[in-house]
């Protein structure tokens, strides 16, 4: 039943409506839709959806931003928005391609029905619908409910080799390796050897960004405390009861911050992967190493450090920057993940273990300092730094795990 109207779903560009398409969406039985809906296959039996192909304009205005990119000098810039528009005109083509293969798959099912059929029209129907299942194409939709909220996912393929050099036109040469550390003040800190005694490195932040999402963590606590304080009352007084619409309220606010939280997470990781993915493009890195933080358990004195390096942020950020690494043509996403056990306590000069300080100048040990100085070189370093360039030095691989991301033990 391939793409056809027994899969229970349907699409139809919107004549009236420029990029706008309508999903048709078959009920079970004796439950009736809209009615009198002819241009759906399942006539009254049909629950109509809308939504907006915004592909085209968004990889237009790609393309447009690439092009002023190339005008100032920002080439990497200009690549990164030419890879979105490609993929964005992939993508359009791809329900594109499912929508035709629907319509001429119904097509010819009706004329062979017909008591006299035309026979030309059949084979060059034929031909094309073979045609059409060798194209790249969504998959079929998927309806979430969270709540009162209902979702409509389209699955797409991701990006294949001629897409990849139709949007680069020479060939990336990837060899080098880049070590990643979670860091304190930093979400990434990426660190790429660059040569023998040469590193590039970038310290992504977002910091506007989780500063926001500690106001809205500390609001779900004091909305979690005084929900369960509420219930704890209205259960002693009024036991057996449905709660007063009071206390439903502020439970609606409590889950109204949480979704906040979550879309916040979202974009965090979105926006941090994005940024090192495209970092390591850059300078051709082959295979990136993550610090495996599963097993994390904080000091006492870090406060709200051991937290953040804690939470499961980290396996966002790492998943992103798989699923968009695999879509760069990296197998498995290029990545391993590896124990950081004195990674952030070894000088990554001398091996020796050093200790955490405040700044540049001082050599005296702060648990959580920004710095790190090893005595026996001398010497200060970033601490996250050095933990990237400790990290990225492990390397005793193993075969991949089944989890995103591959596992390196010491």
């Amino acid at each position: 039943t391939e793409n056809t109207t027994g899969q229970g779903y349907w699409f139809e560009l919107d004549p009236e409506r420029e990029d706008e398409v309508i999903l048709y969406i078959k009920t079970p039985p004796g439950i009736i839709g809209h009615e009198q809906d002819t241009l759906s296959p399942y006539k009254s039996q049909t629950v109509r959806l809308r939504f907006l192909n915004w592909f085209p304009r968004k990889a237009e205005r790609a393309r447009k931003k690439a092009k002023d990119a190339i005008a100032c000098g920002h080439f990497q810039r200009a690549v990164r928005l030419g890879y979105r528009a490609s993929r964005f005109e992939d993508m359009s083509q791809q329900l594109e391609n499912t929508i035709k293969l629907q319509r001429f798959t119904r097509e010819l099912a009706n004329e062979r029905a017909q008591s006299k059929k035309n026979q030309n029209h059949i084979d060059n129907m034929k031909k094309v619908i073979h045609e059409l299942k060798k194209s790249r194409r969504t998959a079929p939709p998927l309806i979430k409910m969270e709540g009162t909220r209902v979702t409509l996912h389209i699955p797409f393929m991701a990006p294949d080799e001629i897409l990849l050099k139709k949007t680069f036109s020479s060939p990336i040469i990837r060899k080098k390796q880049a070590g990643v550390d979670r860091g304190l003040r930093h979400s990434m800190v990426v660190s790429i050897k660059n040569g023998d005694d040469a590193y590039e490195e970038t310290m992504i932040g977002k910091q506007e960004l989780f500063q926001k999402r500690e106001r809205l963590r500390q609001q779900t606590r004091v909305l979690t405390s005084e929900v369960a304080l509420m219930k704890n009352n209205w259960e002693k007084k009024h036991a057996k009861q449905q709660p007063p619409a009071y206390l439903l309220k502020k439970e609606r606010e409590l889950e109204s911050v949480w979704r906040k939280v979550r879309r916040l997470d979202k974009e965090i990781s979105h926006q941090v992967a994005a940024e090192t993915v495209w970092f390591c493009e850059q300078y051709g890195v082959k295979t990136i190493y993550f610090e495996d933080l599963r097993s994390f358990q904080g000091k006492g004195g870090m406060g709200r450090h051991s937290w953040n390096l804690s939470t499961n942020l980290w396996s966002k950020m790492i998943e992103g920057v798989r699923y968009r690494r695999e879509a760069l043509g990296h197998q498995y996403g290029g990545i391993w993940l590896v124990n950081p056990a004195w990674t952030s306590q070894t000088c990554h000069v001398c091996g020796e273990r050093g200790i955490r300080v405040e700044d540049k100048t001082s050599m005296t040990e702060r648990v959580g300092g920004e710095y790190f100085y090893c005595s026996a070189c001398d010497e200060h370093f970033h601490a996250d730094v050095n933990a990237a360039r400790n990290i990225m030095d492990i390397q005793q691989p193993l075969q991949p795990t089944a989890v995103g991301g591959r596992t390196a033990l010491t």
